[in-house]
């Protein structure tokens, strides 16, 4: 059993994502491939994989509430005075209140791009552009309808617009502040961590074998990992004293984290609360 849950789980339909066959590659190239922001004329805040891992998180969390799931943040320990910390735990349930726009009953059986299809309407701005003569003005109190006269200077239109801003704050975000990314998306490191959780979840690999597997579930981030997670830190702080990597200390910082830096246990508790990437005031410390 995992010793990250106070009792076994089985995992159905949350998966570890497969990284291609040619990894590792150049680091800083991978987030290329995740840059997307603008799809079939409507912009997304953040990058569409940022959305997929927050749906990835999401669905994890409503298979492990469902199993009735306690994440065990932190173990007891002793400390030098003989007393012993406290066992930190936290019982898995989705806050359905934010997700009532989710459709939640579908989020575990389908795939992202089936849900996303039917979802993105939740997430998405319009690309701004020019209206035809035939076109009708939108009653949708998102968007605004603003005439210039093309024969003015750009900078003219651009005080314009800044002056009615200023005025009636037509460009303050409202709707899609609901659904908002709190925090950095580094995608790679995001996967990462989603993978490392569901890995430790179905407790089936060891830590090496989750760092070093052919299907690459862990990807190279930085130049300390450029060359993969197999020999990182070989002449650091990482090493056992047998001068053996300490594989254990990686994947605690991928999923535990901490006050800072947030890990995938940390992740999926913030999700289930109702946001991503970290919860306003909460550390699940």
């Amino acid at each position: 059993m995992s010793r990250h849950t106070t009792r076994p789980v089985k995992l159905v339909y949350s998966h570890p994502i497969k990284g291609r066959k040619n990894y590792p590659l150049d680091w800083r190239n991978h987030d290329k491939t995740f840059k997307k922001k603008v799809i079939d004329g409507e912009v997304l805040e953040k990058t569409i994989h940022s959305y997929r891992m927050w749906f990835l998180f999401l669905k994890l969390g409503l298979e492990l509430e469902d199993q009735r799931t306690e994440l065990v943040m932190k173990e007891s320990v002793r400390l030098g005075n003989g007393t012993r910390t406290k066992r930190v735990t936290h019982n898995i349930r989705v806050n359905r209140l934010k997700y009532m726009e989710w459709d939640l009953d579908q989020v575990l059986e389908l795939s992202f791009d089936d849900w996303w299809k039917d979802h993105r309407h939740l997430f998405v701005d319009q690309v701004s552009k020019v209206m035809k003569s035939t076109d009708r003005i939108s009653s949708d109190p998102d968007q605004i309808t603003i005439q210039f006269d093309k024969r003015r200077r750009m900078t003219d239109i651009l005080n314009d617009l800044r002056m009615m801003n200023k005025v009636h704050n037509y460009f303050e975000r409202q709707s899609r502040d609901k659904y908002s990314i709190n925090g950095r998306i580094r995608p790679i490191t995001l996967l990462n961590r989603y993978n490392c959780l569901v890995l430790k979840l179905e407790d089936e690999l060891t830590n090496e074998e989750i760092l070093t597997h052919e299907n690459n579930y862990i990807r190279p981030t930085d130049e300390r990992t450029k060359d993969g997670y197999s020999i990182q830190n070989k002449e650091k702080k990482s090493l056992h004293s047998y001068g053996e990597v300490n594989y254990g200390r990686t994947i605690f910082d991928l999923i535990s984290g901490s006050t800072r830096s947030f890990g995938g246990k940390q992740i999926l508790l913030s999700v289930c609360d109702g946001y991503f990437l970290r919860h306003p005031t909460k550390t699940y410390l």
